[in-house]
């Protein structure tokens, strides 16, 4: 499945792992790392800020087009990631108790940005994003696992062992529907 300037995205919510797993990913695959969040200030790629969120708000427009021009092999990495087209997205996925734990340690001051990024998690909205924009789309569960294990997933994937890791086979809306606050 690896092929010349191949791009990968590595997503997730927040805190499901997505920096470490892509820099050892990098490292083996020998591949460009390319930050989302990194490439976006490099460029002043943004439209605005949103307060409530105390996080500004990508250019994707602009990202898009400046990813389009990149012509070697590269790994996407961000929470925004899986929103351009590339050759393969690896949805990172965290049980929503583990990742509770993991987002209050991150942003403690702002319980909005925890419950939304769990609620995300909850509902698999960002493998939801993924199918509509890319054909190659996979998941793995981060809960449990070392970063050199999901990096093995990964490799797994991507050299056709895809199985385990196609998309709905993790899902924790059952579990968890409590969680979500409607309304």
């Amino acid at each position: 499945m690896i092929c010349d300037n191949m791009k990968i995205s590595i997503s997730g919510v927040p805190a499901t792992g997505k920096t470490e797993i892509s820099k050892l990913l990098s490292r083996k695959l020998n591949y460009n790392l390319i930050s989302i969040n990194e490439l976006a200030e490099e460029l002043d790629a943004f439209v605005g800020y949103d307060k409530e969120r105390e996080s500004r708000i990508l250019d994707m427009d602009r990202l898009e087009k400046e990813i389009k021009k990149l012509k070697y092999n590269i790994i996407l990495e961000g929470h925004t990631a899986h929103l351009f087209h590339v050759d393969i997205v690896i949805v990172l996925r965290c049980n929503p108790e583990v990742l509770k734990k993991r987002l209050e340690k991150r942003y403690p001051s702002n319980p909005l940005k925890v419950r939304e990024n769990l609620e995300a998690e909850i509902l698999g909205v960002i493998t939801s994003e993924t199918v509509m924009k890319n054909k190659k789309v996979y998941e793995i569960d981060t809960s449990e696992k070392s970063v050199e294990k999901n990096v093995n997933d990964i490799l797994k994937i991507l050299d056709g062992n895809t199985e385990d890791f196609k998309v709905g086979k993790i899902d924790w809306l059952e579990k968890y529907f409590d969680w979500i606050e409607l309304g």
